[in-house]
């Protein structure tokens, strides 16, 4: 029965060494991201639920990435969404992300599609989506 007991205890401290020993090669070979501010809006419908959402950062990945760099991605699905139709985020009457529809229905905008990169963003800024000049969301920045 000691023998049992022995092993068991054995192979749960080889497994948290284990763990360790990932935990540790991961601190000194992994990325590491800063961030400056990251924010995000999420567009709800009547109901309540999410149609949406538009998140913004600037960061840097330590020893890749020089400077900060601002990255932005809106995903969206909505029945206004027609093949070829023109998709622009604007937050605060600034043009953030600008394309074009690809798949009917949804839409995903990406660092590829920025117009306008900033360098400051605040909570409570309006970020709103237009569908061929045509309001379909609009809410509010939060910390993400």
């Amino acid at each position: 029965m000691e023998f049992v007991f022995t092993l068991i205890k054995n192979a749960l401290l080889a497994f948290v060494g284990f763990i360790a020993f990932l935990f540790v090669i991961a601190l000194l070979f992994g990325k590491r991201k800063t961030k400056r501010w990251e924010y995000e809006a999420e567009f709800l419908d009547q109901s309540g639920r999410e149609f949406g959402e538009f998140d913004i950062e600037l960061s840097k990945i330590e020893k890749e990435e020089p400077d900060f760099t601002f990255k932005a991605e809106l995903s969206l699905r909505h029945s206004r969404l027609v093949d070829g139709a023109d998709v622009q985020v604007l937050l605060d009457e600034l043009l953030v992300l600008r394309g074009t529809v690809e798949t009917p229905g949804r839409i995903r905008l990406g660092n590829s599609h920025i117009v306008n990169a900033l360098t400051e963003a605040r909570p409570g800024q309006e970020a709103r989506v237009l569908i061929d000049r045509f309001e379909v969301a609009a809410a509010a920045l939060v910390p993400d």
